[in-house]
């Protein structure tokens, strides 16, 4: 018998990409412990930090799913279905910051709190993280903490997976499936060809170059994989293999220009082979955990535990606390979000939000 494809596993309904991104969005908190809590570098596997492979991870998935989306929903409950997935718990995420959690840290520490800063916060964040319109924080609640300037810093994350949401949507509404897959290529292998460049040394970066235009290759990456799903081997031995090209690449240096199709491939084949299905099938709280993890560890920070415990207790604490932020976030704003988004198109047959 030969080797299974990825689009007829898949097609099985059985994987464990919740459980993944759930493991992604923790990896982020872990990594962020270290500048939070002041403790010097992150860990930087291959040249690459902790969350950044995280946050990688995440763009990689998501580009896998939301092509799949694109393709299964009508140009209208695309965009409905994209916005429900992100703006709902986005906009509790950053009323909670700016109107609870950021006034209570100021009055329990000691901190300087002013309510007009405080909607400047939470008016522009409601883009999304927008470059040059989104406030960073509220001037004075952080102030003497390792970094005072940010209540959330993911969030600026967000513009560039919705950035890619639109592309994917223009994409194959402007062309025919087949010039939009043949787009979709192209963009990644220029991209690709950019930051290769920046990797080998040829040209010198102009910015940040691995921000954010990586996560965006991975991003298109994981479209070509969904794109190309029928002829991408999924088997153990392709796992491993993909595995090993995962490692191989940021052994020798260049993570941020190649290792982008091999892991996108990897995330998605070896969800089909892990026995953790049910994880998330019912309270999905990796979104949640990912836009709370920051504003956690910054009233961890200003209670001073950065400065009593290792960044690894200093990390388990921040989970601890963000778990229950997240479930609350899923169960009572991220969940009835959908819920009404099934009810608007189908009670009886609603596609799920990826």
């Amino acid at each position: 018998m030969g080797e299974s494809l990825l689009g007829q596993r898949f097609a099985e309904g059985k994987n464990s990409l919740n459980a993944i991104r759930l493991v992604l969005a923790a990896l982020v908190i872990v990594s962020h412990s270290w500048w939070l809590g002041a403790y010097g570098p992150e860990p930087a596997p291959g040249g690459v930090k902790l969350g950044s492979w995280a946050v990688l991870g995440f763009f990689g998935i998501s580009g896998y799913l939301i092509t799949r989306s694109r393709m299964r929903l009508a140009g209208g409950d695309y965009w409905r279905a994209r916005f429900l997935r992100i703006f709902p718990g986005l906009v509790t995420c950053v009323a909670a910051v700016a109107f609870v959690i950021a006034p209570l840290t100021a009055v329990l520490s000691g901190r300087r709190y002013w309510f007009p800063d405080a909607v400047l916060y939470f008016a522009s964040n409601l883009s999304a993280g927008f470059p040059g319109v989104a406030v960073g924080g509220i001037p004075g609640s952080l102030d003497g903490l390792p970094d005072p300037r940010l209540w959330n810093g993911p969030l600026w994350t967000l513009f560039w997976e919705i950035f890619c949401y639109v592309l994917v949507g223009l994409l194959f509404l402007a062309f025919r499936a087949e010039l939009a897959r043949i787009a979709v290529l192209c963009l990644s292998i220029a991209g690709t060809v950019a930051v290769f460049f920046v990797d080998a040394g040829w040209v010198a970066s102009p910015t940040r170059y691995d921000w954010p235009l990586v996560p965006v290759l991975t991003f298109l990456a994981g479209s070509l994989v969904f794109l190309y799903q029928d002829r991408i081997p999924v088997g153990r031995r392709a796992v491993v293999l993909y595995a090993v090209l995962v490692l191989l690449i940021a052994s020798v240096g260049y993570a941020q220009s190649l290792v982008h199709l091999p892991l996108a491939i990897f995330l998605v084949a070896v969800s089909l082979h892990l026995p953790l299905s049910t994880v998330g099938s019912r309270f999905d709280i990796s979104y949640g955990v990912y836009i709370y993890g920051w504003p956690v560890q910054q009233v961890l920070a200003s209670t001073g535990l950065h400065t009593a415990v290792p960044p690894e207790l200093f990390a388990a604490a921040s989970l601890m606390l963000v778990a229950p932020l997240a479930w609350m976030s899923c169960r009572y704003v991220e969940i009835p979000a959908r819920g009404w988004f099934r009810r608007w198109k189908d009670p009886r047959r609603a596609p799920q939000l990826a």
